[in-house]
């Protein structure tokens, strides 16, 4: 294979795969520069810490950037597959740099439309230039990945002026993730509004099977780490990935599919219990003891009642002690009594259909700021409208 030196560097590629749970193949590969000066081994980082001007570095970006594209358009593949390519800011800091970029490439024998440019979110500066360099690329084809999202002081705004293609989450983010059940939930929701922006999400620092199942929960869509394979010259085929995902598949659906019996248990219990409340209170029986069946069940945490305008009647009934009285901080929120709750899906879905059941998305609950569903439904108390409420924790695991 051919030998690629710059500036007294060699420069040496190793690739990563890039892969998608979903088809159960790799549909990239990540270059990652293996770079000697001597006999001393640079990491990527101690390689462009060394040149130190920006046009320095963009010179040592197009020639790595040619090394690993003509190694890359070496390799085989049964499949359409995308070659990432982390790009230095200097690159994009002007268009005639990003012009030249976009030349090495194609001269090295990949079209732009097989290359991902991999940019650090958390040092780029946007401005008019950047934005300049990288609309030249895409104008060229390419296709733009914002690169550890997640990390340090990471900003929504430089994502949605960039519109990039892909984002890449930091594996920080994962870790915290498969410990924090917040974290978790975060996850869930940056997948979701990256998709809303338009972009698809990969999420680095795959490493155990745990990590698999966060990812899948997260709903992103595409994983790399050493779990999937490590960076290598030759890296690990699908033959090899695919039975290696497979050993566990069967572990992590079963942990799936107990957790949504569960879930679903859990909701049919809720559900029956409520309509057994909403009947008592519509026969005329008191708040206090037609709420009984519901406040029995170890995952609901109160009962409510709203007037036809959304107001509440009287206090929260609690199925154990409030959280605040256990925890003076959540204080404030204790008392609910006349609270305006007409904003809130659950009421407005309730008081569209009268007498059917409706059970609300996740959300942080404003009385003890704990994530909870809302079933609710719109009944009537002698002859008046009303809106019987119950929050249910739903089961982290």
């Amino acid at each position: 294979m051919k030998e690629f030196e710059h500036a007294g560097l060699k420069l040496g590629s190793h690739f990563q795969p890039i892969y998608s749970l979903a088809h159960r193949r790799t549909i990239g590969m990540e270059a990652l520069l293996r770079a000697r000066q001597d006999t001393s081994i640079l990491t990527p980082a101690e390689a462009f810490y060394s040149v130190v001007s920006p046009e320095r570095r963009h010179q040592l970006d197009l020639a790595t950037s040619e090394a690993h594209a003509v190694r890359f358009s070496q390799m085989q593949s049964d499949h359409p597959c995308w070659l990432f390519l982390n790009i230095d800011a200097a690159s994009l800091s002007r268009p005639e740099r990003a012009m030249a970029l976009a030349n090495t490439i194609k001269a090295a024998g990949l079209d732009p439309s097989q290359v991902v440019l991999e940019v650090l979110e958390h040092v780029l500066e946007v401005d008019a230039a950047l934005i300049e360099g990288v609309n030249v690329l895409k104008s060229s084809g390419f296709l733009i990945a914002i690169d550890d999202f997640g990390v340090g002081h990471s900003n929504l705004d430089r994502v949605c002026q960039l519109e990039p293609d892909l984002v890449k989450f930091d594996r920080h983010l994962l870790r915290a993730a498969v410990h924090q059940p917040r974290t978790r939930n975060l996850l869930a929701k940056l997948v979701r509004l990256m998709h809303e922006i338009g972009a698809l999400v990969v999420e680095e620092g795959i490493e155990t099977d745990q990590d698999v199942l966060i990812a899948l929960e997260s709903g992103c869509d595409l994983v790399q780490g050493y779990f999937i394979a490590h960076p290598n010259e030759q890296p690990d085929q699908d033959h090899i990935i695919t039975p290696r995902i497979d050993e566990r598949w069967d572990e992590l659906m079963a942990r799936e599919l107990l957790k949504r019996k569960l879930t679903r248990r859990q909701i049919e219990l809720a559900r029956q219990s409520f309509v057994q409340s909403a009947i008592s209170l519509m026969q005329g029986t008191p708040f206090n003891l037609a709420a009984k069946p519901m406040l029995a069940l170890p995952d609901v945490v109160r009962c409510f009642l709203l007037d036809s305008e959304g107001r509440q009647i009287g206090r929260n009934l609690n199925s154990r002690q409030p959280l605040a009285v256990a925890n003076p901080k959540f204080a404030p929120l204790v008392d609910t009594t006349g609270a305006v709750w007409s904003r809130r899906s659950y009421f407005q879905h309730a008081v569209d259909q009268p007498g059917v059941l409706y059970m609300s998305e996740p959300y942080l609950s404003m009385t003890d700021t704990r994530s909870c569903i809302t079933i609710s439904m719109a009944i009537e108390i002698d002859e008046i409208m009303h809106v019987l409420c119950a929050d249910v924790l739903i089961s982290q695991h």
